[in-house]
């Protein structure tokens, strides 16, 4: 699944683009937002796999919300201005879309970033820690949530604890946003080794870690419930 959001100041837009993407069964729009400002706030707490995004927007341009961000998704540019068609590729654009775009010219545009993620999937089912004077591999799968402390983070596995030195931004550009979800400011869970939720809290083995407020409607969100 691929997680979305789309940020664009036309309210005409936005509509267009929330019509394609629910006739796609593997993209999740998860917000829309009609200012770059709401939209970098949001990014900073969640993660995502692809924007779409419009370019010439007022206070805060498209182009300039992405050198913002520290951790870059998948962009689809969408506008109505062909001169800015070659820059958009300095950005690393999967593709960009000139208004008004029809559906299958959109869903062109969302299956080269399927693409890409699944690429990127088959390279990668891990990533290393340091520990002392080792690197340290880990498994994907094998963790079940990541609790993080200011520069520290204790990753909790099926086996032990590890605790590197490593910000929450850090990791989670090592993990794929598919299988891992923010479920509290300090707290990341594997969305594959959820055992039950029950009391705002998410039950991993005998762990139970708290959803708050401000995540708890994504996260139920994501989970289809």
């Amino acid at each position: 699944m691929i997680r979305a959001i789309a940020i664009d100041d036309e309210p005409k837009a936005i509509q267009v683009i929330e019509h394609h993407a629910s006739r796609i069964i593997d993209l999740d729009l998860i917000s829309s937002f009609h200012n770059s400002e709401d939209a970098l706030f949001f990014l900073k707490q969640n993660p995502v796999d692809l924007i779409f995004l419009d370019i010439n927007m007022p206070h805060l341009s498209g182009l300039e919300l992405l050198e913002k961000l520290q951790l870059k998704p998948h962009v689809i540019f969408t506008t109505a201005y062909t001169e800015f068609a070659i820059e958009s590729y300095n950005y690393s654009a999967i593709d960009y879309l000139l208004k008004p775009f029809e559906f299958d010219r959109f869903q062109i545009a969302v299956n080269k970033v399927e693409q890409r993620i699944n690429s990127k999937k088959q390279l990668h089912t891990f990533f290393f820690i340091k520990d002392g004077f080792k690197k340290i591999r880990i498994e994907y799968d094998a963790i079940l949530f990541i609790k993080g402390s200011g520069n520290y983070l204790d990753i909790t596995t099926k086996n032990r604890v590890f605790s590197p030195r490593m910000t929450f931004v850090e990791i989670i550009k090592k993990l794929p946003s598919s299988q891992f979800i923010r479920v509290h400011q300090s707290y990341l869970v594997n969305i594959a080794n959820i055992d039950k939720i029950e009391n705002n809290q998410v039950c991993m083995e005998s762990n139970k870690i708290p959803i708050s407020n401000n995540y708890k409607e994504l996260f139920f969100k994501r989970l289809n419930f």
